[in-house]
């Protein structure tokens, strides 16, 4: 994912997925009804009817004053250089994040970017949006910073359009995004930078392990997260030359049926771990510390004598940053 004092990381970050919903339908709308799809060629000033997780919404022209309640999805609003005036922030000055509550990985960009911090602590202010006067609002139907239970009020302010950024790569929450800002050609332009990128590092590395390594989100004291193959981080993963092992059940209900990640139990951690290389998301140097003084951990063998690569702070929740700042701090670790 998680730990309670880590706002990236809470069990509410994992709870609400439903799959089947996560694609975004777009269609042009005319006076006679909607028509066409995501690829639609009508013009961008005409008003679009945007299918959701919540409901529909109609975008009229191209948005320029736009307000996000989630923090993870204004991180990809300023990579798309989407016109985002305001947006909901977490706890200020706690891990991962600046003075505001923006995640550090992008603050140094909205700050430039003029962009306002309307409220902190993931607790909405309606009138704070209200005063932004956006012509768009961006939130996300699940996760700690979820506004959902807000959708009818803030639809009431403006076209208010739900974006599931769980389970999903950084890639299809930012073309999603773009479907909606009508930002598409920025959108592949990061894909085919990123992509050109990874080529890059990948090249420039060496010793990565033939078996099957292991990525966990670790929480002092309590069971791990185990990240799934196939999911968000092991796209990048495979694309360095990794194999993600395969990861243990779930728990409970609330991660079962994730992409990304399971929730494991303590005993069940200790069992699972198996890998000689263990990588470390949302962890830093601090991080494997604290998991080798861990008596719940530090007697297996991939902890106490493996391979422990921290993947910086930010790399839980991906974005076009993040999703590369990770990237290139896992290459480092294999550097030549």
């Amino acid at each position: 994912m998680p730990n309670p004092q880590n706002p990236l990381i809470s069990r509410r970050a994992f709870t609400g997925l439903a799959p089947a919903l996560l694609a975004l339908g777009l269609t042009g709308c005319g006076a006679g009804g909607a028509s066409g799809d995501a690829n639609s060629s009508s013009s961008p000033e005409a008003a679009r009817t945007i299918t959701h997780d919540l409901g529909e919404a109609v975008v009229n022209g191209t948005p320029k004053r736009i307000v996000s309640t989630s923090v993870v999805l204004t991180g990809t609003l300023l990579a798309l250089d989407a016109p985002v005036v305001g947006s909901g922030a977490s706890k200020p000055n706690s891990e991962g994040f600046d003075d505001v509550g923006f995640f550090t990985h992008w603050s140094a960009i909205a700050k430039e970017r003029d962009v306002k911090a309307l409220y902190a602590n993931n607790k909405l202010d309606i009138e704070a949006v209200t005063a932004a006067k956006p012509d768009l609002i961006i939130i996300a139907p699940t996760g700690n910073d979820s506004t959902k239970d807000d959708y009818d009020s803030l639809s009431k302010i403006a076209p208010t359009v739900a974006i599931n950024y769980n389970s999903e790569s950084w890639q299809a929450v930012t073309r999603q995004v773009a479907d909606v800002t009508g930002t598409q050609a920025k959108a592949e332009e990061l894909v085919k930078t990123f992509d050109a990128k990874i080529a890059e590092l990948k090249a420039g590395m060496t010793g990565v392990p033939a078996e099957p390594v292991q990525a966990i989100v670790y929480t002092p004291s309590k069971g791990l997260s185990f990240a799934k193959p196939g999911g968000p981080h092991d796209e990048i993963f495979a694309a360095l030359g990794f194999k993600l092992a395969e990861a243990p059940a779930s728990s409970g209900e609330e991660g079962a049926n994730r992409k990304d990640f399971v929730f494991a139990t303590v005993e069940q951690s200790v069992q699972a771990l198996t890998s000689d290389t263990l990588l470390l998301v949302s962890g830093d140097e601090k991080t494997v510390e604290q998991l080798k003084a861990d008596s719940n951990y530090n007697t297996t063998k991939t902890v106490s004598s493996g391979k422990l690569v921290p993947l910086g702070i930010s790399s839980f929740k991906l974005d076009y940053y993040s999703a590369l700042a990770m990237a290139e701090t896992l290459a480092a670790a294999y550097a030549k």
